[in-house]
């Protein structure tokens, strides 16, 4: 382990639906949620062989703005602001991004951050105000997947559907994109240029702003924010080539036909393998700069994937293939080729940060540093249990969120066709992860489950007849710690 410098830059890798099983580890008994797929990722490997990772991390919320929100400011969902994809990330809250910034940072972003989904506007350089308020000094932001779809439809192109639309390919990708609304499970190539495909552009927008940080004087943090390996599962022809044939494990509770399932795992691997590849150009780009000594390097993501599970798909859910998350850190100070299965969270990742950087978020909120975890082997654990939850039937009130009502006019409305299934789940549920067991309650059914980790890693055995006693202790926990009223 080398010593971290003072003030080292920290260069922060963000995927979208990566589920924490699907990661290169070493052994197939390291993914607790069945067998271990069939990866390629040399570059995600070579961070964990040169870092530490928390095999057992989980998010927040297993949908992208909690989560996001989540992690920005350092606070558990209870206390995020954003119930769901109907919200922003609050503005007027401290976020990470605005200590790094105010304690002398360069803070920069590319790709999709997802803070402000319910507004269909990203500024005509990937830059709103917002970002600013946010913490961000720079940033070349971008829409997602479907909000390409939905932006170019409703309210005009984003900045990546502006690059498509000037290179002649949008009129392409949204009809490939709205027919993988009816087959969800579709898993053909996407007719689409390698260079005009989401993460690679993104990582070419990566460059660019490493390259302009890695110019200024000031320490920098760099979170590049990937589209991948969210659905809908679309691929170039030669992603689509490399996997065709490589078979994979199939849930025996799948009710559906197997092959589509094979497909759409395949397509799932594929994207992670871009991934991996990107951020392997990115490391590369670091390494020319000669940053590489005094850069952090972090990988982790919003949520996971059910990817048919449980017969499942997407997210939304308690069950851990949905909540399960990865994460990586490595660079000077972290301990080398260590795995730590210590309870830890998305949130932390906050206070994880500005610890790296010398400083400190302000001290009422949730997040916990894993400095101490990452760097010290046999470290006491930073939190006996993780908290997750989804309230999905909460709603923001009236027009657009505090601090946006400029963008009025690019607000998600009702009257407007939601390009993919919204996918929403459960009403509201909420759920404790022990280092045994996971308790989860349905606030509108009142439906409770309890399930042994260690016996039952894949969460298909409800035992709450069999453990009631256990059940009052993990009711009584949450009604105390995280009352609701809703």
């Amino acid at each position: 382990m080398t010593m971290a410098p003072d003030r080292p830059n920290i260069l922060f890798f963000f995927s979208d639906q990566h589920r924490g099983d699907w990661m290169p580890y070493a052994q197939p008994s390291s993914s607790p949620e069945g067998d271990a797929p069939p990866l390629r990722m040399p570059n995600i490997r070579s961070l964990m062989d040169r870092g530490t990772t928390f095999t057992r991390a989980a998010t927040n919320s297993p949908l992208c703005v909690p989560a996001r929100a989540c992690l920005a400011l350092g606070q558990d969902y209870e206390h995020c602001g954003a119930w769901n994809n109907d919200f922003c990330c609050p503005l007027d809250r401290v976020t990470f991004y605005r200590v790094l910034r105010e304690g002398g940072y360069a803070v920069s972003g590319v790709g999709k951050f997802d803070l402000h989904k319910p507004i269909l506007y990203w500024g005509e350089q990937g830059w709103i105000p917002q970002l600013e308020k946010l913490g961000f000094t720079r940033a070349l932001e971008n829409e997602g997947k479907g909000d390409a779809v939905w932006a170019f439809q409703h309210t005009g192109a984003g900045p990546y559907g502006s690059f498509l639309q000037e290179r002649g390919l949008m009129e392409e990708y949204c009809a490939d994109h709205l027919r993988r609304v009816k087959d969800p499970l579709g898993s053909w190539a996407a007719e689409i240029p390698e260079d005009a495909y989401a993460d690679n552009w993104v990582t070419e927008n990566a460059l660019t702003e490493l390259r302009c940080l890695a110019e200024g004087d000031r320490p920098w943090f760099l979170m590049v924010n990937f589209s991948g390996p969210h659905d809908p599962w679309d691929v170039t022809q030669d992603m689509k080539r490399r996997w065709e044939h490589t078979p994979f494990p199939i849930p025996e509770e799948l009710k559906g036909p197997a092959d589509a399932l094979t497909g759409v795992r395949q397509n799932y691997a594929a994207m992670l393998e871009n991934i991996d590849r990107c951020i392997g150009v990115v490391l590369d780009e670091v390494d020319r700069l000669k940053l590489g000594r005094e850069t952090v390097v972090i990988y982790s993501a919003d949520h996971g994937e059910m990817l048919g599970d449980r017969n499942r798909f997407f997210k939304s859910v308690p069950y851990q293939p949905a909540v399960h998350i990865p994460l990586v850190i490595s660079g000077p100070g972290v301990l080398q080729n260590n795995r730590c299965g210590a309870l830890v969270q998305l949130h932390d990742l906050a206070a994880t940060i500005t610890g790296f950087a010398g400083l400190s978020m302000p001290p009422d909120v949730d997040s916990k540093s894993l400095l101490p975890l990452a760097a010290n082997d046999g470290a006491p654990p930073v939190r006996g249990y993780q908290y997750a939850a989804l309230y999905t039937h909460m709603r923001e009130s009236g027009g657009p969120a505090a601090g946006y009502e400029e963008y009025a006019e690019f607000q998600k409305r009702s009257d407007m066709a939601e390009p993919f299934p919204t996918q929403r789940g459960p009403s509201g549920w909420r759920s404790v992860i022990t280092e045994r067991f996971k308790y989860v309650e349905y606030l509108e059914s009142g439906r409770r489950e309890l399930y042994d980790l260690l016996l039952d890693g894949r969460e298909m055995h409800n035992i709450t007849d069999e453990a009631p006693a256990l059940v009052q202790k993990f009711q009584t926990f949450l009604a105390e710690r995280f009352p609701v009223d809703l």
